[in-house]
């Protein structure tokens, strides 16, 4: 973070530099892996970020970015994906899992395997978003009361760890996460892909990398159940969000946003991460791909002029 970023009341200002690359990372659960992958790529192309704006596994890809925001960086945040496994960040009992769904409980797991893990991940230093001085941060979730977008960083004295809790706490997964008197649900529900949160923090250019999936919202007789239809309605909202989202990649030129998709994997579940390797490379050639045809457009369009 440049250094005349915030007041003295903790609350961060708006940088006025000239070349604010800005990286949006969206929501995707164990898909984070592409993101990585993407992450790489553009690094390698020396492609840095100013800026870090993530939501749900975002959240936590850009919070280990911003540590070190370089091609250094993202080798080591891709050595943690490929060891990282489902133990290390849900339990692993189905028969918790059932009690805790018949029991009312808010979701089917509890926070603290992730909690205990990004803890051991997150450096002693990096405690509050002043502790962030190579990029500005901001992690994005939902306040579960009125379902609107909370923006953690802004105020540079909040948790960077909760803010992380907070926007990775998908519904009927992980519990809702509390902080500060309010519980928040996964940033991913008020907007997967927080292109909004770069354009108001200045951004001049960005790179938003998409890894959610973007399913057809049916309900067929033959899935009908309650965990069902209350994950398809959720997924009818996120979508919706999503468009929304989308509409802000208006507010810059054309040729300063950047949409990179990455599909495929669809079949691979939420709890699975035997496919990690395997995702970082897709997401890596993807990402190759991305800023091959954009080289290719910017010496057209140059060639044209001349």
């Amino acid at each position: 973070m440049d250094s005349g970023s915030s007041q003295g009341d903790g609350t961060k200002t708006q940088s006025s530099s000239a070349d604010k690359v800005a990286f949006v990372l969206s929501g995707g659960g164990n898909r984070g892996a592409l993101e990585v992958g993407v992450i790489l790529a553009l690094l390698e192309h020396k492609i840095r970020p100013r800026i870090l704006v993530g939501t749900s596994v975002g959240a936590i890809n850009a919070a280990a970015m911003a540590i070190n925001p370089t091609l250094e960086g993202a080798k080591w945040l891709e050595s943690l994906w490929r060891r990282v496994t489902r133990k290390d960040v849900l339990p692993d009992n189905y028969m918790s899992m059932v009690i805790r769904l018949l029991t009312g409980r808010s979701s089917l797991f509890d926070n603290k395997r992730l909690k205990a893990y990004l803890e051991s991940r997150l450096p002693k230093k990096m405690q509050k978003f002043a502790d962030v001085k190579d990029a500005e941060l901001y992690i994005t979730a939902a306040d579960l009361r009125t379902g609107e977008l909370r923006v953690f960083g802004i105020d540079l004295t909040e948790s960077v760890l909760d803010a992380v809790m907070a926007s990775s706490a998908y519904p009927l997964i992980l519990a809702p996460w509390e902080y500060q008197g309010r519980q928040y649900v996964d940033g991913a529900l008020a907007s997967d892909l927080p292109i909004r949160v770069a354009v108001q923090m200045k951004a001049t250019e960005i790179y938003a990398i998409d890894v959610g999936k973007r399913e057809t919202i049916t309900i067929k007789k033959s899935r009908l159940g309650v965990l069902r239809v209350i994950r398809q309605i959720l997924n009818a909202t996120a979508y919706q969000r999503y468009i929304d989202d989308m509409g802000w990649a208006n507010k810059l030129a054309q040729d300063k946003i950047h949409y990179i998709r990455v599909e495929g994997f669809d079949d691979v579940g939420v709890r699975d991460f035997n496919h990690t390797a395997e995702m970082i490379e897709k997401g890596h050639q993807t990402g190759v791909e991305y800023l091959r045809q954009l080289s290719s457009r910017t010496r057209t369009q140059d060639e044209k002029v001349g």
